[in-house]
């Protein structure tokens, strides 16, 4: 294996005084060319078309989500994915963590100020997947300090919600694949 990194120019070897495979121990370093292959394999799946909506599961926002959320992401061809959406026996954050690497972008409402919305769309940040914050206007001024820096997308009613969410998309990932 080594050898055949080296061979794609991915890995160099300082000072090879016998030949490879006469000894267990050598001096490797990445080479340029191996950091950007590590960079790229890195980088999320931009096929996906699944959206990791992070929100609170609250009542009183369910219709955020049915009439806001979902509808936009529907509308641009996407397919919105919430935790709470299908039952599953894996643990919670394993399940999280997964299905935000399985999104093409995730859509956090910080509507209520739940740690968990932060936590998944950090996370989402960390991995250099578009984040798209929301949050109710009476609540704007709760907003966590460190993501007010963030354009977030204001509103009051669900159909602000789903019009001004389906301009975002549109306009910054465009839309979907037709499933």
């Amino acid at each position: 294996m080594l050898q055949a990194l080296l061979d794609r120019g991915l890995l160099r070897v300082a000072d090879v005084i016998r030949g490879l495979e006469e000894s267990f121990f050598h001096d490797v370093t990445i080479t340029a060319a191996g950091w950007e292959y590590l960079e790229e394999r890195e980088r999320p799946s931009v096929l996906s078309n699944q959206v990791f909506v992070a929100m609170s599961f609250a009542d009183e926002l369910r219709p955020a989500w049915e009439n806001g959320i979902y509808l936009a992401l529907k509308r641009a061809r996407f397919n919105p994915y919430r935790i709470d959406a299908s039952p599953h026996i894996d643990r919670i954050d394993a399940k999280i963590i997964a299905e935000i690497k399985n999104s093409r972008f995730l859509v956090a409402d910080v509507t209520q100020q739940r740690p968990g919305v932060y936590f998944e769309a950090g996370y989402a940040n960390g991995l250099g997947i578009p984040v798209f914050w929301s949050v109710r206007a009476d609540d704007l001024k709760n907003v966590h300090f460190d993501t007010r820096q963030y354009n977030h997308i204001v509103w009051d009613t669900e159909s602000t919600l789903a019009e001004k969410l389906y301009d975002f998309v549109s306009a910054i990932v465009g839309t979907g694949s037709a499933e």
